[in-house]
């Protein structure tokens, strides 16, 4: 069975919600539970317009929403600078598979 870890980010507002970001982490769950919690919001629902980063598990590429975290501007700019390193160490340093292809 075929498992693959994202992190989708998305604009949360009265129109809707605009998806604009994806990473993927990998099929490792370990090391991809690991970056989730690592980042910064919180779980409660944000009222109005809000950032939103949600916790993906592809099984047989069906979507499973497992995390989801509520941030402003500046925790999502540390988010990302967090998921992009964590990625570099993971694909560069231990050779890892993060490719979701």
């Amino acid at each position: 069975m075929e498992t693959r870890f994202t992190i989708n980010i998305s604009l949360q507002g009265p129109a809707g919600k605009i998806n604009y970001g994806k990473f993927s982490l990998g099929k490792d769950k370990k090391e991809a539970n690991e970056i989730f919690f690592q980042l910064k919001g919180s779980p409660a629902e944000a009222p109005g317009c809000s950032l939103k980063i949600e916790f993906v598990e592809e099984i047989m590429e069906l979507p499973i929403l497992t995390g989801t975290l509520n941030c402003n501007l500046d925790e999502l700019k540390e988010n990302i600078a967090i998921i992009s390193k964590e990625i570099f160490r993971i694909a560069h340093l231990e050779n890892g598979n993060i490719n979701a292809e």
